[in-house]
């Protein structure tokens, strides 16, 4: 798997600047009546981006790995692969969610893919 390989699995308060909402989805209705998923933020996290190496990149292809990310976050209990992650308004599902916490600082490697509904970009 993609996330049981990546290392350094401790990061610095520096590089975890970036911000995300993590959620689901709730279904408002749009101007026409039209009920439509929408997402709904439950929480936010700091996290910070993880490389992968060109050789993790190629055993993605063809699998569900194929184009995700992954976000290191401080271990929290709320997290679990049935969320939605959005950043900069941008939706992504959770792939795999590899849970470490074992010592009082420890780090959670949540791998995203952009969410698509419908074949469009949601």
């Amino acid at each position: 798997m993609v996330t049981n390989r990546t290392v350094p699995y401790s990061y610095q308060p520096y590089q975890m600047r970036y911000t995300a909402d993590f959620g689901t989805f709730g279904v408002t209705e749009n101007g026409m009546g039209i009920p439509m998923p929408t997402f709904v933020s439950q929480f936010k996290l700091h996290y910070a981006r993880v490389s992968q190496t060109i050789s993790q990149k190629y055993e993605a292809l063809g699998t569900d790995f194929e184009n995700t990310q992954i976000l290191a976050v401080r271990h929290d209990k709320r997290l679990t692969d049935k969320l939605a992650v959005q950043i900069d308004g941008k939706v992504y599902s959770i792939v795999d969610l590899s849970v470490r916490d074992d010592t009082y600082l420890s780090y959670d490697l949540v791998t995203i893919k952009r969410y698509k509904a419908g074949g469009q970009d949601g």
